[in-house]
């Protein structure tokens, strides 16, 4: 290899992968094909930890999260996209996220207090807390959390998990001042405050601006929530109405059912299409008896004789308004009448910012500031969250709430916002229908869910967690998209076709002008390319998947040195088969003296220098055990068997037994890979007694 070649190699060790679409739509631009691809290796910790590097909060958002990211998966192209928040629940459960005790230390004098304590709150007060400010929440209720405790429903986000999180805080040094509603920004500079964030949410519910709606039996969906999850019981009647058709009104619905309502509906002003609720939310508050009645608007009430009277009229959808949706137009002399017992109203909601605050307020009574400092009007005030974007996600909220403290840091460190890095390139484009036709079709696991007739009488979580096998069959459904491969060294391509050959998904092409190409959005990173491409000119985007083999085989090797363990063997097993519930899991428990296991990303990846460098190093025999029928890679097998004939060749040439080259569980199950590999050992047990034999003979 010559030096421009190794310097190449070297600058490319720190890796080319293009950040991939899951990760763009995340609001805090998690590194989700990272911890995913953990968990199906069975490495939970491992997997928490890039979780947490990048969610100040990921027990919350293991629950509450909209995920984004599941909409932008490429894997939707091919069948369903990856569960991605249900992993992440499944890796903060098994990982013991919960017993993950935070630290941090007092490096700056300048307070910052924090106004409110919902998710852009506490995201704020933890982010300048890692920074070294002392910090002070301030909030009006009784208990930290904001929306996240009074808007949200424990059987969608249980209160011990906003407790852990707010417990966490404070064990970082977060000052907590509760039943504490701030009525004066000026009073908290005077008091020695450098800075203030102000996060007050918006808890005030839209009206509907119809007669009747100040009539005895309506309630706004805000005010019901919170009296619910304080621990009230409002009382509803038989029949209740809820209007609407975003996640409030589904936890409305919901909530009066578990509260015991015999009946309840939903009147929604448009179809079922339009609704801006999630589905799994319209799904199963369909399955716990909620009715859905579409194309109908209340426009008026009256109570009478203990009953409310709606009257409703009935609507056709017209031409799209300015967010995409078909506006609702009443249909003339359609009105019809319904009695309830209580109606609730769930349209929307808005901030309610304090006047004597000062702060300059835009459409929607939001907030208005800087979209890039997050500064108001006034010098040393912040905002966001909610109060200026108006009801929005729990992840944009903890963006917003990051954002603000490193912005707030700019600030008191009197400087301009340090300038981002230069953005990586992201992963565009749609799979191609022959790419698709080739990647391995499987279902996608939902986690488990507790039967309606179960959760429709109390408030206990609906959404129970993965199994382990569960949760790594569902991660290995991943593409791994930005990981694949790349033509690092296109003068060293001898344009001869090795990997339009080999290249199970059809990806690599010839261009007009006789040039290999092969396309960053359709690659799978399989990495048969790269093994068998006879110029080494392509390597992985990631090739840190390279560099491990080449590690652990090293380390492997000193080891084994220093043990003077014999015979010598060494295994290249796939790391997605040895580590949890993995077929060859029972190898890495039950390694023994003489066997040194190196860890490989899909034995497809593992090149010929790899086992030759085995050998050459003083291991008596090697071995390569797949998967078997849990790989999720095409023609892995049928490679594999090629590249370890010609290494068998190989060694014949120099004087070695062929079968001292094995593989193992490369397809289907091949019995028990244990016992086969204690058949193994003993083989090369007597070609190593045979050989000592042997050249005593000759001495």
């Amino acid at each position: 290899m010559d030096n421009y070649q190794a310097s190449r190699m070297r600058e490319a060790s720190y890796g080319h992968s293009l950040i991939p679409p899951c990760q763009v739509a995340c609001p805090l631009h998690m590194e989700i094909g990272e911890y995913v691809d953990l968990v199906a290796q069975g490495k939970v910790l491992e997997a928490l930890q890039v979780i947490r590097d990048g969610n100040p909060f990921p027990s919350i958002c293991a629950y509450v999260c909209t995920h984004p990211c599941e909409d932008a998966c490429r894997r939707s192209q091919v069948d369903k996209p990856i569960a991605i928040r249900a992993l992440k629940r499944f890796a903060v459960e098994f990982g013991g996220d919960r017993m993950i005790q935070l630290e941090a230390e007092t490096t700056q004098s300048e307070k910052v207090a924090v106004v409110g304590s919902g998710p852009a709150g506490l995201a704020c007060a933890y982010y300048l807390r890692k920074l070294g400010y002392p910090v002070t929440i301030f909030e009006a209720y009784s208990e930290l959390g904001g929306m996240l405790r009074v808007g949200i429903p424990q059987y969608r986000l249980p209160r011990e998990v906003v407790d852990t999180e707010v417990q966490r805080l404070i064990h970082m040094g977060v000052e907590i001042k509760a039943n504490t509603r701030v009525i004066s920004l000026d009073l908290l500079f005077d008091i020695g405050y450098k800075a203030v964030f102000i996060t007050v949410g918006a808890h005030q519910s839209l009206r509907m601006g119809i007669e009747g709606e100040e009539s005895p039996g309506v309630i706004d969906g805000a005010t019901f929530l919170r009296e619910v999850n304080l621990g009230l019981k409002p009382s509803l009647g038989e029949e209740v109405a809820v209007v609407g058709g975003g996640n409030v009104a589904m936890d409305a619905a919901r909530a009066a059912v578990r509260l015991g309502a015999s009946k309840v509906s939903i009147l929604y002003r448009r179809s079922r299409a339009e609704m801006p609720a999630g589905p799994d939310e319209i799904e199963q508050a369909l399955e716990e008896g909620v009715e859905t009645m579409f194309l109908m608007a209340p426009t008026k009430m009256k109570r009478e004789n203990g009953r409310l009277g709606v009257t409703c009229t009935r609507m056709e959808l017209g031409e799209p308004d300015a967010g995409g949706r078909r506006r609702p137009v009443p249909i003339e002399d359609s009105e019809f009448n319904m009695e309830f017992d209580t109606l609730i109203t769930a349209i929307g909601q808005a901030p309610q910012i304090s006047e004597d605050f000062r702060l300059r307020i835009g459409k929607g009574s939001t907030i208005q500031v800087d979209p890039v400092t997050l500064t108001t009007n006034r010098a040393g005030v912040f905002a966001g969250g909610d109060a200026v974007t108006g009801p929005a996600t729990v992840t944009q909220a903890l963006a917003s709430g990051r954002q603000a403290a490193f912005r707030i840091d700019d600030y008191l460190r009197h400087r301009y916002p340090l300038v981002d890095k230069e953005a990586e390139e992201t992963l565009s484009g749609e799979l191609s229908p022959e790419t698709i036709e080739m990647i391995r079709k499987t279902e996608r696991l939902e986690p488990p869910i507790l039967p309606p007739e179960a959760r429709a009488k109390e408030f206990k979580a609906v959404e129970l967690i993965y199994n382990w096998e569960a949760a790594v069959d569902e991660a290995r459904r991943c593409l791994r998209c930005g990981m694949g491969a790349e033509i690092l060294f296109q003068d060293k391509c001898a344009t001869c076709l090795t990997c339009l050959r080999v290249c199970p998904y059809h990806v690599p092409y010839l261009d007009e002008g006789g040039t290999i190409q092969i396309p960053a959005d359709q690659c799978q990173a399989c990495g048969i390319c790269v093994a068998e491409c006879p110029a080494r000119a392509i390597v992985l985007r990631k090739p840190y998947d390279r560099r491990h083999i080449d590690e652990e085989l090293e380390h492997a090797l000193k080891s084994a040195a220093e043990s003077k363990s014999k015979p010598l063997i060494i295994g290249f097993c796939c790391q997605y088969g040895l580590f949890g519930t993995g077929a060859l899991a029972s190898l890495w428990r039950g390694g023994k003296a003489g066997i040194w296991i190196v860890p490989v990303l899909c034995v497809a990846k593992l090149e010929g220098e790899h086992i030759l460098r085995a050998f050459e190093m003083g291991a008596e025999g090697v071995f390569i055990a797949g998967c078997g029928e849990q790989c999720s890679r095409e023609n892995t097998a049928f490679w594999v068997l090629q590249r370890v004939e010609r290494i068998r060749r190989a060694l014949s040439q120099i004087g070695l037994e062929p079968e001292r080259l094995q593989t193992f569980n490369l397809r289907a199950a091949e019995g028990d890979t244990a016992e086969a590999l204690d058949n193994f050992t003993g083989q090369i047990g007597r070609l190593c007694l045979a050989s000592v034999i042997k050249q005593e003979v000759k001495s």
